[in-house]
């Protein structure tokens, strides 16, 4: 091998040059420890399945798209239901993508959905509100939002009851997305709910998995919140 601070061939099996005294780097080595230093970057098979996964749906949802514009134009012109169409293909994606195929916790993947659905009605009530005067937007804070909080509270519920073996890792998430279960019956007290059936359903179920998460899972959740607060 050749030392790069003399520049001279070394011959016998050493790793210190005989002349500097140099440490003597072999160059198929620092070849393979540079390669080995930036390998080349591989999709794994859960990320080529997310992929493929996002752009099937993704192909299907644009062709639903597209079709169903020319056959709103020809059967309802007055009302463009098309755009619902596409806000709901829109939806659809953000809950294969970042939801069903995403690696975050179901706490964070239940309270993003409920964000999205909530924006995707209040676009749905602004195009029907501009295409038809008479409607109002009640329904949206009177079903609509009980409603999604209601389904994802029942979700993380089940969630938490068939996956107790892992307490410490989701009953944190269960009792934060049960305390919004509580959002529609504080709407209801400031009059911006004005048929609060589902509203207090919500609330109800919301106070039983609470309860249930304080009661059954007291150890789990102390130790959660030693852990998170570092008291």
């Amino acid at each position: 091998m050749r030392c790069k601070y003399c520049n001279i061939e070394v011959g016998c099996k050493t790793k210190v040059c005989p002349l500097c005294h140099e440490k003597l780097v072999d160059e198929n080595e620092e070849n393979s420890s540079l390669s080995l230093a930036y390998p080349h970057k591989t999709l794994r098979k859960k990320d080529k399945r997310r992929l493929s996964a996002s752009s099937i749906y993704l192909s299907i949802a644009v062709s639903i798209f597209v079709l169903c514009i020319p056959i709103n134009l020809l059967i309802t012109p007055d009302i463009y239901w098309f755009a619902i169409v596409g806000i709901v293909g829109v939806y659809g994606f953000v809950l294969v993508r970042n939801t069903i195929l995403s690696n975050n916790s179901i706490g964070i993947k239940v309270f993003w959905q409920c964000v999205w659905a909530l924006c995707v009605l209040l676009v749905v009530n602004y195009i029907l509100q501009k295409q038809i005067p008479s409607l109002t937007g009640a329904w949206v804070w009177d079903y609509g939002l009980p409603s999604i909080l209601l389904a994802s509270t029942l979700v993380v519920g089940i969630y938490t009851a068939i996956a107790f073996r892992f307490w410490n890792d989701v009953i944190v998430d269960a009792i934060c997305i049960a305390c919004l279960g509580y959002i529609p019956i504080i709407l209801y007290a400031f009059n911006v709910v004005e048929k609060p059936a589902i509203s207090i359903t919500c609330a109800c179920v919301s106070s039983v998995i609470i309860i249930f998460c304080g009661i059954l899972g007291r150890n789990s959740l102390i130790a959660e919140f030693k852990k998170r607060f570092h008291v």
